[in-house]
């Protein structure tokens, strides 16, 4: 792609807008950034490129835009875009950008939960194993502020529904789709439609790449049908034929007709043992990468997690305290709660994202002991208990903490694991992950 005097509106000045901006100026583009809002909280000095316009109170691009990359939190559909796609100007995202400008392989991971943790174990895993990789997206780091440094083996990259949705010829060599599960309602309308965006990762895929997929999720597998790539699957209660799964505790993966033995379930770190489906995926895009079954055996054993990602925090009383404050939907409480096979005094509630709570109401009765409520949605919540098991309301996370302590028992779990957004009690899910561990810490 030719950049040089060519007029660019980049829409949202966040970072990947930014960085977007940046780059383009940097190839001689007449760039205009603009926001919706009028000012940017924590805009720092000095990291814009002064040869960028920037326009803000608005999300509308100029009338002489010939390109336009939106940032992950602009809707595509956006009224303030229609005249540039009207006039026939091309609207795409960051992602898809940057996937232009290199030819080195990509491994794209997405689903509803558990693709950051997923995407730094694969590049924890190929650079263990000899192939260098950079990982980036929705992960913190913008892909296109990779594209000017030495290319590396591979690019690992998080990609949410957000950027999918502006994607057209955006290629991995390894797509990875972990689950669905209702979340982005708000923005994508129906799960047909935020499924339907998912499945972009393995739109352009050729008969060369791989589309890896959840087994046990049947919207997954679908994604699977009348695909040019070679399908392979990860599932952590069925036996596969070609894929990772769990054999008599060890994991496995098969490829036609042959079978390897990657470790011991039990020789997981203790953050990966809670995160079986995310390791069994990864295991899959290792293999099917020519990774040394060995260096993958090691990375396993040794990987802790990502931080509020069912984090361990401590054992107090033999009571495990677990901070899984990313857990911001119905999905991924429930993939939290069938981690653990021990009693559990869950800590949840928060600004409700419209999500159905109705599935949480027999994997709840199953699996929790007591239940701890805080924040805006607590009454939404209230209907699942039933009598089958106890509950409070609580006004703050450390009135929550201390009663979790309290009703807790030697070999249960305190799990913080909202379901819900921060925005009503903190500034983000890391405040209120961070606060979590802090009066765990203090306990």
């Amino acid at each position: 792609m030719k950049f040089e005097t060519k007029n660019i509106s980049v829409v949202g000045m966040g970072m990947t807008g930014i960085a977007t901006a940046n780059f383009l100026a940097c190839r001689g583009a007449k760039v205009c950034l603009m926001d919706i809002r009028e000012q940017i909280p924590g805009l720092e000095p000095g990291s814009l490129d002064p040869r960028v316009q920037v326009r803000m109170g608005t999300n509308r691009p100029g009338a002489n835009a010939e390109l336009v990359i939106v940032s992950p939190g602009v809707d595509i559909n956006a009224r303030e875009l229609k005249e540039s796609i009207r006039r026939g100007v091309e609207v795409i995202g960051e992602i898809e950008l940057a996937g232009r400008l290199t030819d080195t392989p990509i491994v794209a991971v997405t689903g509803s939960n558990g693709k950051s943790t997923t995407t730094s174990l694969i590049g924890d895993l190929f650079n263990r194993g000899g192939k260098q990789t950079q990982v980036a997206g929705n992960i913190g780091v913008p892909f296109i502020s990779l594209i000017d440094e030495t290319a590396p083996d591979y690019f690992a990259l998080e990609v949410s529904s957000f950027q999918l949705e502006a994607t057209r010829d955006f290629k991995p060599h390894i797509a990875v789709i972990l689950n669905v599960t209702p979340d982005h309602l708000d923005r994508h309308g129906t799960i047909e439609q935020y499924a339907a965006i998912k499945a972009n990762i393995a739109r352009n895929q050729g008969a060369g790449d791989f589309l890896i997929l959840n087994y046990d999720d049947p919207r997954v597998v679908s994604m699977g049908r009348d695909r040019q790539a070679s399908v392979f699957h990860f599932s952590s209660t069925s036996s596969l034929d070609n894929g990772a799964c769990i054999d008599r505790g060890e994991i496995v993966f098969k490829r036609a007709g042959t079978e390897r033995r990657i470790c011991a379930v039990s020789e997981l770190s203790s953050a990966m043992q809670l995160q079986v489906e995310n390791v069994l995926a990864t295991v899959a895009a290792g293999m099917l990468a020519g990774v040394d079954p060995q260096f993958i055996a090691e990375t396993l054993k040794t990987f802790e997690g990502l931080e509020h990602r069912l984090e361990w925090v401590r054992a107090v009383g033999g009571v495990d305290f677990v901070n899984d404050s990313k857990s911001t939907n119905v999905g991924s409480l429930l993939k939290s709660l069938n981690s653990f096979d021990r009693p559990i005094v869950l800590i949840a509630g928060g600004r409700d994202k419209d999500g159905d709570f109705l599935p949480l109401k027999d994997p709840m009765k199953k699996r929790v002991k007591h239940l701890i409520l805080m924040g805006e949605a607590k009454d939404r919540f209230l209907p699942l208990i039933n009598g089958t098991y106890t509950g409070q309301q609580v006004d703050s996370l450390e009135d929550a903490v201390n009663s979790a302590a309290a009703h807790a028992e030697r070999g249960d779990v305190v799990l913080l694991s909202p379901a819900c957004a921060s925005f009503d009690m903190f500034k983000n899910y890391e405040d209120r992950g961070r606060q979590f561990k802090a009066l765990v810490n203090d306990l």
